[in-house]
Order: C-alpha cells, then structure tokens, then sequence
C-alpha cells in the first residue's frame, strides 16, 4: 500500500478562511473515542478528502454533473452559499459520484501532486467513498422508511457532509458555512428537515458508513484489512454506533443546540456554541465537525439523559 504523506510533500497554504474572512478562529478540542483505531486507514491514510481545500470541494460539487464532468472549472470561487442554493437539492447518483471522484476530486493539482503516481492510494479511496455512498444511501431510506431499501436519497447536501468532516479548513469558515447553508431569510439559524437530514448524514457517515467500508475486502484480497463479523457487531452495538443511536443523537442535538423554547440563533450565537473552554469543555458543540466527535458523542451514554 502506497505511503500517503512524507516529508518531500508539502500542503498548500489555507484558503478556506474566505467563509468567515472578518472572524477570529475558534479552536476546537481534540475528539477521541474508543473506535477510532478501526478507522484511522480510512479517515487519515487512505482519504485524499483531508488534502482538499473545503472551499475548492464545495465549489467543485455546485458546478458537477455528469455532462460537464470533464470540463475544467474555470472563474473565482465562490464563498457565500446559503440554504437557497439550488445545487443542494440536486440528487447525485452512485455512478455520478464516482465520476465526481474520478473527474473532479482526482484532478485537483494538489491531488495530482501528491498522489498522481500513487495510484492504488487512489483506487482505495475511491472504493472506500463509493461504499460510503451506498452505506449512507442504505441508512438514509432506513431512516425514512422507504419501501424501496435502494431508492437513491443521496443530494449534493448530503455530500456537503463529506466536505467539512474532512476537508482541510478553518474551524471558523466550517462553523460560518455550516451557519450559512441552514439560516433563513431573517439570517437565523433554523431548526429544518433539511437540517435533520444533514445531520443524520453525519452522524451516519461517522458510525455505520465507516464500518461498512472496514468490511470490505476485493476480489483479490488487496483492500483494508477485514474486520470480522464479532467486531462489527460489537462496533455497532457496545461502542453505540448503530442507527438507532443516531437518531438520539439528534434529538439531543435539536433539544440541546438552540436551549430551551428556542428554535433559532443568530450568527454570534451559534459560534457561541462551538467555543470550549475548562468550565464548558462539555457544553461545546464542535464534536459536530469531526468524525471522531460524533464517534465520542455516541458513545458517550450520558448524553441518553439529557434527550
């Protein structure tokens, strides 16, 4: 398997702070649970997603469809997204996803220059995304009952999930997008479907997605080391991360993000809710924005309490 990071490759500098360009950077605590160990190849080794500017990621996904696929982006990015953006209701479909990766994801210059020769590197990202798709197609018509397990539910807001849990960015310009793309007319921060959605999304794609893709093994027994079946039962089961913890999640998040008999913040306080420090550490939302925070959240049983 190829080595990811050396000391030869160098990261370009930040940009994404363009999202929040007259805002302090809030520091967030680190995050750890117990599973993490299971996931590291997928989330650190093998993700080219982590060398991906959030800016660039969210500008490639707007503009994406399978007819302009192979058309190079051209002009500014842009930085002002809101819950208005048509794109984000557009449903991409599995093969579309994979020409996303193939044609977008893959020829981003710094992609091509750090893993352009690497190329079971990139054979194994795109297999293990492409399962993370299918995993959180699955769950998502779980969820919502659908009578059809494989109808396709997967929309470019679903994908934006992808983006800030593990595309390189400001902790700041993450928190002001995620603002930026659930506010309302009024700019307020709202309680929505579409805000639920997202949020399983996350929450799904940090638990039951990553285990699907730790299952995984080609026909010629070259990818990610296989977890087995007692493993994967005791991931979802005693480590909290099957579907039904999920859905807790979010009943405490809805119940506890915007207080009480409250159902909208504005931008200062919603950034409020990411900030932690020794007398809040525990009050602080920022697990929302990693894997391994949502991971630590569901597996935290305390938070059960306080639905």
């Amino acid at each position: 398997m190829g080595i990811l990071f050396d000391c030869c490759k160098k990261e370009p500098e930040d940009t994404s702070l363009v999202f929040a360009p007259d805002e302090i950077e809030i520091n967030i605590q680190e995050y750890i649970s117990s599973s993490d160990q299971y996931f590291t190849l997928i989330e650190k080794n093998y993700n080219l997603m982590t060398s991906i500017q959030l800016l660039e990621y969210m500008n490639l996904l707007e503009v994406f469809s399978i007819e302009t696929a192979t058309i190079p982006f051209t002009g500014n990015y842009r930085h002002n997204f809101s819950s208005k953006d048509p794109f984000l209701d557009t449903i991409i479909h599995q093969d579309e996803f994979q020409s996303f990766i193939e044609n977008k994801l893959f020829n981003i210059a710094n992609i091509i220059q750090l893993y352009g020769e690497d190329l079971q590197t990139m054979a194994l990202f795109k297999e293990c995304f492409l399962k993370i798709y299918s995993a959180l197609n699955l769950k998502l018509n779980s969820f919502y009952n659908k009578p059809n397990k494989n109808e396709e539910l997967i929309k470019k807001r679903n994908l934006v999930a992808l983006g800030i849990l593990f595309c390189r960015g400001k902790n700041i310009s993450k928190i002001k997008l995620f603002f930026d793309l659930f506010k309302n007319d009024n700019n307020k921060f709202i309680k929505s479907e579409n805000l639920d959605n997202y949020l399983m999304s996350c929450f799904f794609i940090a638990s039951y997605c990553l285990v699907s893709v730790r299952a995984l093994v080609d026909n010629e027994g070259k990818s990610l080391p296989r977890i087995d079946n007692r493993t994967t039962q005791m991931l979802l089961n005693e480590k909290g991360l099957a579907q039904k913890n999920s859905e807790n999640l979010l009943k405490y998040f809805n119940n506890n993000f915007f207080g009480e008999n409250k159902d909208e913040l504005d931008w200062d306080e919603f950034k409020k809710k990411f900030i932690s420090n020794e007398n809040q550490e525990n009050k602080s939302f920022g697990w929302i924005l990693s894997t391994q925070g949502i991971r630590s959240k569901l597996e935290d049983k305390g938070f059960l309490n306080k639905i």
